[in-house]
């Protein structure tokens, strides 16, 4: 797909709602008015809080199609390095050291540090990230544009602080990840409408933990092969769905180096958007329904036959 295609997810942070999510689209709407995005003030280090999905002239902070929900956080925190803290803090200390000809002690030290903080926060730049993530209620997920668990975990922390409860788990499987992927990977065959990809990364369960990673590469070649045979398992492995998505899945089901294949451009120039917002909308639409059949299809692959 096109770089400048911002609606389609790059990375898929899989939590399962456990139960239905309480909320409508439009009683979600009125919860996300209540921590709307600030930037941060002149002593915050960071802030956090909701905007527009469909970007800036939109109002409303969610976007509704075909009973998929979708939503945009924003976080800002202003870059001070600690080493420019430190730098600081050194010579304040030396100076201190010199005039008074005595040694600074570890109170007075932490004391410093916080004033040399507090003066310099406001003067620091500041950085923000928008992260997007869709609700499915109908299949109970809820679906992060992240692969850092420390953003997926802000931003369920962000929804479960607006909309006062949020019970989420990462997903299970009858069958371990790692021991189909093995698998697949030995036999070459997998369930429809699956196929390998060229990437996998193997991992041995002694003492060294070794790792051997196969980029670009034909995974039924004699060196993948061996090393499975020499008891290396998969802990990530490239696959290509229905001739229509390629991504890498991990031993603990994220998704992550979500492709969209050109058949998106094809369906996207049928339906000729005339707006950004249309353009977004329908490629949300897409996006939805076509990564609705692909875990359904994946996560059939892991349960006991």
């Amino acid at each position: 797909m096109s770089d400048d295609f911002s609606m389609w997810f790059k990375n898929l942070y899989l939590y399962k709602l456990q139960g239905e999510f309480p909320l409508s689209a439009e009683a979600l709407d009125e919860k996300l008015a209540s921590k709307l995005f600030a930037p941060c003030g002149g002593e915050q280090r960071e802030s956090a809080g909701w905007v527009p999905p469909l970007g800036r002239g939109a109002e409303s902070l969610v976007h509704s199609s075909n009973g998929y929900i979708l939503l945009t956080m924003a976080h800002q925190e202003r870059m001070l390095p600690s080493s420019v803290i430190k730098d600081e803090l050194d010579e304040r200390v030396a100076a201190i050291q010199e005039r008074d000809a005595r040694k600074v002690g570890g109170k007075e030290k932490k004391d410093l540090r916080e004033q040399i903080e507090f003066e310099l926060l406001p003067r620091a730049f500041t950085r923000t990230r928008k992260l997007d993530a869709w609700i499915d209620p109908h299949n109970q997920w809820l679906i992060i544009n992240t692969s850092s668990p420390t953003q997926a975990e802000r931003f369920t922390g962000q929804l479960r602080k607006t909309i006062d409860s949020l019970p989420v788990a990462t997903p299970e499987t009858e069958n371990s990840p790692v021991s189909m992927m093995t698998q697949w990977l030995s036999e070459g065959v997998l369930p429809a409408p699956f196929v390998l990809g060229e990437e996998c990364e193997l991992l041995s369960q002694d003492e060294e933990q070794s790792v051997a990673v196969f980029k670009k590469h034909e995974l039924m070649a004699e060196e993948v092969q061996s090393n499975l045979a020499n008891g290396k398992l998969v802990s990530k492995l490239q696959l290509n769905w229905d001739n229509k998505i390629s991504f890498v899945l991990t031993e603990d089901l994220q998704i992550k180096r979500l492709k969209f294949l050109d058949v998106f451009d094809d369906q996207l120039d049928e339906h000729d958007p005339q707006s950004h917002a249309e353009k977004m909308d329908i490629e949300f639409t897409l996006m939805t329904g076509e990564v609705s059949l692909l875990l359904n299809n994946l996560f059939d692959c892991f349960k006991s036959q």
